[in-house]
């Protein structure tokens, strides 16, 4: 469910076409490495906040988000809370031609 400070931005017309499009270039598929499942999400590799959330670098650009089925995302999204809960810090990732990740 979107932060109260995202619900916005989640409802615009340009999220939904880069989130189409997202989807398209990833072809439906979750980059997450050996999940064989559909995508359904688009997840920000750096994630949303109150001070990012005009910034269309964080949350509008190809290099910050990836199609993930909704297990994935639900699993990265907590992995990502419990780093920063614990002070951690994820390794950025970006895509290669084909569409699958890598580390930056």
């Amino acid at each position: 469910m979107a932060k109260a400070f995202a619900k916005s931005f989640y409802n615009s017309k340009e999220w939904a076409a880069t989130r189409t499009y997202i989807l398209k270039r990833d072809g439906y598929h979750c980059t997450e490495p050996g999940c064989p499942n559909t995508a359904t999400e688009v997840h920000h590799i750096i994630e949303l906040t109150p001070e990012n959330i005009g910034n269309p670098a964080i949350t509008m650009s190809e290099t910050n988000l990836r199609s993930l089925c909704h297990e994935c995302h639900q699993r990265i999204t907590k992995q990502m809370k419990s780093c920063e809960q614990k002070g951690n810090v994820l390794v950025p990732i970006g895509f290669d031609a084909n569409g699958y990740p890598y580390e930056i």
